[in-house]
């Protein structure tokens, strides 16, 4: 599967909202049981994930948006996780979603696909040493390039294929039982919490 196959628009296929679709899509296969996903993409195709040229004896390549969700998306559901039941009060255009580690970390996934910043309160049971939160985000939905997970980018082009930059976990406050955060218009945030050890 991917955004638009057989399709040929690249405002939709190259744009920043195709990092949100791939990270809520991937979840709704895993809810309904699927166990892989193969991602269809081929060079010259409208929604490939990256090119690549070769000139001076260097090869570069540009990453698209849609890879930055593939990575958010395998980071959140690190080998052997398992899904965890997540309810959530009503929110137009804010999806959520929740693993749990085979060390017992848990991780934490809001989308919010909406105009406006929301905040977000996570309550979870468990004891945790604390939560750190790395964001995805772009300029906008439509946004082409200005990608950054974790505050990382692959730039305008790369050579080495490696996020560049200094990442970005910020401590997550916490209110009352409640772990609290502001997510931005039009970005995904990764929420991880480490478990006490023997709790």
């Amino acid at each position: 599967m991917n955004t638009i196959s057989c399709g040929t628009d690249d405002a939709v296929a190259k744009s920043f909202a195709t990092a949100l679709w791939a990270i809520d899509a991937l979840f709704e296969m895993a809810r309904v049981g699927v166990d892989g996903v193969n991602i269809h993409s081929y060079p010259q195709a409208t929604y490939e994930l990256f090119t690549f040229s070769h000139a001076g004896g260097r090869w570069r390549a540009v990453v698209e948006p849609e890879y930055y969700g593939l990575m958010m998306f395998a980071q959140a559901a690190a080998p052997g996780s398992r899904l965890l039941a997540v309810s959530q009060a009503v929110a137009d255009r804010l999806d959520a979603w929740a693993t749990r580690a085979p060390d017992a970390t848990v991780r934490f996934v809001a989308i919010n696909r909406g105009p406006g910043a929301r905040t977000v309160a996570l309550r979870v049971p468990g004891t945790f040493t604390g939560a750190t939160l790395e964001l995805l985000q772009a300029r906008g939905l439509g946004a082409r390039s200005g990608v950054s997970l974790g505050g990382q980018t692959f730039g305008a082009q790369t050579s080495t294929g490696v996020l560049a930059g200094p990442r970005r976990a910020v401590a997550v406050g916490r209110e009352g039982q409640d772990y609290v955060f502001r997510l931005p218009a039009a970005s995904a945030g990764l929420v991880t919490l480490v478990p006490v050890i023997g709790r």
